[in-house]
């Protein structure tokens, strides 16, 4: 039963997470928000982490056995995973703007392709797949395997999503980038 919900909570998070980024739902805030809309994505930010968070706890706290021993050579590997996603996620961080990432910036969202950028579309989606499959390793129970399938399920989803809105916004410059530049693998040469 625990496992049920846990994978309804998941289906709820993805399913307010892409309705949040919809472009309706901006365009139906902005009227209904007015001069506060400015805060928007600072709320759709803090939404998403806290409701990643809280998905997070609550299946930490799902009591069930481990499906394989993960000591030895399989924690290191967690943790290497999981290290390797943090430093992804760091160093694409460099090439967007904070203050535009979190809504406090008045220019709205720019295009750029620069730093990890050059060599991933979705760098920050990189290091959340290595984040996962690290803390599944690390916790290798059902609960968390329900938790990893459910955002390896959401990402392609996610990405198209994303996707769509980018090409709206940035045409055919983004197309373009879209044809040269791999989303989730960069290429080795």
């Amino acid at each position: 039963m625990q496992i049920a919900l846990l994978i309804l909570g998941w289906c709820v998070y993805f399913l307010l997470h892409s309705l949040l980024a919809a472009d309706r739902t901006k365009g139906f805030s902005k009227k209904l928000l007015g001069k506060y809309f400015k805060f928007y994505r600072l709320g759709y930010v803090l939404f998403s982490l806290t409701g990643l968070l809280l998905l997070l706890f609550w299946n930490s706290n799902i009591y069930a056995d481990s499906l394989f021993n993960r000591e030895g050579v399989v924690r290191y590997l967690s943790l290497m995973c999981a290290a390797f996603g943090v430093i992804i996620i760091k160093v694409s961080f460099r090439a967007y703007s904070f203050s535009e990432f979190m809504g406090l910036s008045e220019n709205g969202e720019s295009f750029t392709t620069e730093g990890i950028l050059k060599s991933i579309r979705h760098p920050v989606y990189s290091g959340t797949i290595l984040i996962v499959i690290g803390y599944w390793l690390f916790n290798p129970n059902m609960p968390t395997l329900v938790s990893v399938i459910c955002i390896l399920v959401y990402l392609p989803l996610g990405i198209y999503l994303e996707e769509r809105k980018l090409i709206k916004q940035f045409g055919e410059r983004y197309i373009q980038y879209k044809r040269d530049v791999p989303a989730l693998i960069p290429k080795l040469f």
